[in-house]
């Protein structure tokens, strides 16, 4: 009458800079590494490969050899553009350091050029494709400017001597994944999402140094068949908090791709993984040699 069930364990873990939990389960399934053809959306008509029917600034766009920059039609603040990469599809381990720093080195020209004194608080983000949030497939990243800083920004702000405390711990453990190009990696105690790195730096210029950090971590997120991910860069142009990074997988981006944020993750703010942050950070370490 009864069937008998394996019982299972569930381990959570507490975010106190962000006031969130974690919940860590071994169960199979809450991640798809299946990959498919998409060769349909990748093929079809795309307005980022037709820049005259894009909005401009007034003197055109911001460009450079790999990339392009204009204004967001639908901000998300004072300030808020969209800066594209001049191929139309890119896959994750294609995106080298020479690719991702053209895009990084625009993003950080245009919060350099329109910061007035009161939008202090900047955010570089990244949905690389439709799991992640991305409304169209060509790679893009979107930048930020604004006089009020995001939920996540105040939740450091806060709780600012625990931020500080919690890098230093975990630059310290057995998460540490090491010093690359000026950024100090780690996995995260509790992840905000699957498989994520967490990166600062402490020095200036700190934006154009991220190219080589990312390739390396997307070279990672390829070799355990990922293709779709978030990234956010978070910076406080009066250094009340360091520049730091997140960069996590989503679902891979295949035909009926499971949505990784149900009830857990948007309505009790909490993260369900079943990878153990330890095992991404040895698996990443390989990757930054």
């Amino acid at each position: 009458m009864f069937e008998k069930f394996k019982e299972g364990n569930v381990e959570i873990r507490k975010d106190e800079v962000w006031e969130r939990n974690c919940r860590i389960m071994k169960r199979a399934g809450l991640e798809i590494d299946r990959q498919e053809d998409f060769k349909e959306i990748i093929e079809k008509d795309c307005i980022f490969c037709t820049k005259d029917k894009l909005a401009k600034f007034d003197f055109g766009f911001m460009e450079n050899s790999h990339s392009f920059l204009f204004p967001n039609i639908n901000p998300y603040a004072k300030y808020s553009g969209v800066c594209a990469f001049k191929n139309h599809y890119i896959k994750p381990e294609e995106f080298s350091a020479e690719l991702l720093e053209s895009n990084f080195l625009l993003c950080s020209e245009y919060i350099e050029n329109f910061y007035d004194g009161k939008a202090r608080y900047a955010s570089i983000n990244w949905n690389y494709l439709m799991p992640a949030g991305a409304s169209i497939l060509h790679p893009h990243t979107q930048v930020v400017l604004s006089e009020y800083p995001t939920t996540y920004m105040e939740k450091i702000i806060k709780n600012k001597d625990k931020f500080f405390s919690y890098i230093e711990e975990e630059i310290k453990g057995d998460r540490f994944i090491g010093k690359i190009n000026g950024f100090y990696l780690f996995v995260p105690f509790a992840p905000f999402g699957f498989n994520e790195v967490f990166g600062f730096c402490k020095e200036e210029n700190e934006v154009e140094k991220l190219a080589l950090v990312i390739s390396k971590i997307l070279s990672y997120y390829s070799s355990i068949r990922r293709n779709s991910f978030n990234l956010a860069v978070f910076i406080d142009m009066d250094k009340e908090f360091p520049t730091h990074f997140r960069i996590l997988t989503r679902q891979n981006m295949v035909k009926y791709y499971r949505n990784d944020a149900m009830f857990f993750e948007r309505i009790h703010f909490e993260t369900i993984l079943e990878k153990m942050p330890e095992e991404v950070a040895k698996e990443i370490r390989e990757f930054m040699k």
